[in-house]
This record gives structure tokens, sequence and C-alpha cells, in this order.
């Protein structure tokens, strides 16, 4: 049976405990990463943080927003007014419940991330998280954030496509649980991912009116799952003293090589 993003946030929704690491990856000023992707979401908002910055945005739309996380980091660091999107309830529902949760407050609409009743030029950003590999062409979608978008402002959409990276990895320690160590893996059909290049997504950019885009790889870390929290935590230690590393030599230590990337940003100028 193919998992679809209404099951998943139905399954969210329902959880008993409101500290689950499913519901809730946002990491509060003062705290640190502590699992995985807590650690993923922090070193995106630290990308978008910087070109949010530069341009002095003050209201920004969220794209199929999910649980809200990149949106709750943008307002509770930065102070910037934000709106988010998703064309399914239960993900609005959870993101209201974690801005809640954390004193912030923010306009939620459902709505169609190819055709939303939104105004035309009304933000200075749109982000979205793992959301256009998910569309089998990106055209409709990035013109649409190019309708809402001021003159001079940017569209960040953090593109995770179907293709070869470092979480080849995950996929071995799978095959090991599995196959050798005989445990149970729970291996759930993944949602539809389009195999575009970042090449494409650039084009698409350009088509859609963008004057200046620009690729950032990133995710130079596998993502292993399923494990135990336990094990997820110690896996994030590891990470997080890897990226201490990294940073010696790069001021984004997040970034990486075209091969081995998980993903990559797309940053575009209207």
């Amino acid at each position: 049976m193919t998992y679809t993003f209404s099951s998943k946030w139905a399954d969210v929704a329902q959880k008993d405990n409101e500290n689950s690491d499913e519901k809730s990856i946002f990491v509060n000023i003062g705290d640190v990463p502590v699992t995985q992707r807590q650690l993923d979401l922090y070193y995106y908002f630290l990308f978008i943080k910087n070109i949010l910055n530069k341009i002095n945005a003050k209201n920004v739309l969220e794209v199929g927003c999910g649980r809200g996380t990149i949106s709750l980091y943008i307002k509770k660091y930065l102070h910037i007014d934000m709106t988010l999107i998703d064309n399914v309830p239960d993900a609005l529902e959870i993101a209201k419940n974690e801005f809640n949760k954390h004193g912030e407050t923010a306009e939620f609409y459902i709505e169609d991330a190819l055709k939303a009743n939104l105004p035309d030029n009304k933000f200075d950003a749109t982000v979205s998280i793992g959301l256009a590999e998910h569309f089998e062409s990106v055209n409709g979608l990035f013109k649409e954030q190019y309708r809402v978008l001021k003159d001079g402002g940017v569209m960040i959409s953090l593109n995770i496509p179907k293709k070869f990276s470092i979480q080849f990895l995950n996929k071995i320690m799978k095959f090991i649980k599995k196959n050798i160590l005989r445990r149970s893996v729970d291996i759930r059909k993944d949602y539809y991912r389009n195999s575009l290049s970042s090449k494409d997504y650039k084009k698409s950019a350009l088509n859609a009116g963008f004057k200046k885009v620009e690729i950032v790889h990133v995710c130079p870390l596998p993502i292993y799952a399923p494990i135990s929290i336990k094990t997820d935590r110690k896996v994030a230690k590891f990470n997080k003293f890897v990226l201490k590393i990294r940073s010696i030599f790069q001021k984004y230590p997040y970034k990486t090589n075209k091969l081995f990337a998980q993903a990559h940003f797309l940053v575009a100028y209207k």
C-alpha cells in the first residue's frame, strides 16, 4: 500500500506523546539538536536564515508546510511574520499546535501549492522543504511562487529528488538488518519522487521568470532509519562532531558535492 501525505499527517496527529520525535523536530532557542532529523532541519534553517537576513525579509510564505518546523524557526529566531499553507488539514493542525506550544502566531491556510488563494506580489520570500520533488513537473509550482513574491523577493526550495546519494548507506544498513541479522525492518513504500536534476530545477525556475538562480548541494551525512531513539541520538552526536570538523574548512558545513548530496537548495530571485 502506498503511503500518502494525508495518511502520514493523520498518523502523526494521533500520536499521544506531544513531545514525540515525529510530531515535533523543532529545537528551541538555547537548546541543541539531539536527533538526526532535528540536526537536519536546524542546518536547513541556518542556510535559510542567512538569505532572509540579507534581503531583510519581513513576511515569508511556507509552501507545503507539513508540521511547520522551518516556519517556526523563522518566526521564533528571526521574528518574521509567517504564512503557512498545506493541502492536508491534519498537517496544518500539527503546525498550529507547534506554534501555540511555543507561544508564536502565524497565518494558516488550506491551499493548493499550484493555485493558492493568495494575492500577487505579497511576500518577501517563499520557502519549501522537501516539496518540489513530489511533483512530476515543477513548472507550475515555481510559477505560483513567482506570482506571490514581491519584486526582489526570493524563492528558497529545498529539493530531495530521487538520485544516488550518501543515503545509500542507510539502504546498506537496512539490508544487513533484514538479511544478515534477520531483524524486522519496517520498510514503507516511499512517496513519489521525481528524478529531475538540479539543472532541471534551475531551468524551471528561470522559465517561471526568476532572474537569478543558484544551486547549493547539501546533506553530506545519511539519515539512518528505522533505528531506536537511543541509537538515533548517538548517531546525531557523532554527526555533530563531523560537522564541527567540517566547519573548520567551510562556512556552511552542510554543503557537499553534487554526487553525494541527498538534496539541494534552489535559491531564485524575482
